[in-house]
């Protein structure tokens, strides 16, 4: 049934690894996956597996700054995260939006896997280049296979 998000990680969390979601089936989710990026906190994210997902969801993947409880409380800079090694396989996926996400000055997406997606989304799009290292692997979008 519904729910905000299938996994979330953040915005408390400051280090998730070693991540397995693994047979599931979605329905009514408005997220897959969401990587909150805080731009106080530094995190980070990595060797995350969602795999095996059948359903429907809002969106398939979303990556944005997190910004409702901001405060730098007396810092000076801005802290840098990392989300990496973030691998999506073996999922059939009906959506609005694949790929929900926006580049970030203060974060870093590197080593993301999307491996045998089947996807139907309202908007496929795609934006390769926010992510340092990319790998598409049996990706197909509405019927279309993306390289």
């Amino acid at each position: 049934g519904f729910c905000h998000s299938a996994l979330t990680l953040g915005s408390e969390s400051i280090h998730d690894k070693n991540i397995i979601m693994r047979k599931c089936r979605v329905n009514n989710a408005l997220k897959l996956l969401w990587l909150k990026m805080r731009p106080d906190t530094p995190q980070k994210y990595e060797y995350i597996t969602v795999e095996n997902i059948k359903g429907n969801a809002t969106s398939l993947l979303y990556i944005k700054p997190w910004t409702q409880f901001f405060d730098l409380k007396g810092r000076k800079d801005m802290p840098h995260s990392v989300s990496e090694n973030v691998t999506l396989k073996n999922i059939k996926l009906k959506c609005d939006i694949m790929f929900d996400a926006e580049p970030g000055s203060n974060y870093t997406l590197s080593d993301f896997t999307f491996e045998n997606l089947t996807v139907t989304a309202k908007n496929g799009a795609i934006d390769k280049n926010i992510f340092r290292g990319l790998i598409l692997s049996n990706v197909r979008i509405n019927g279309t296979i993306v390289k």
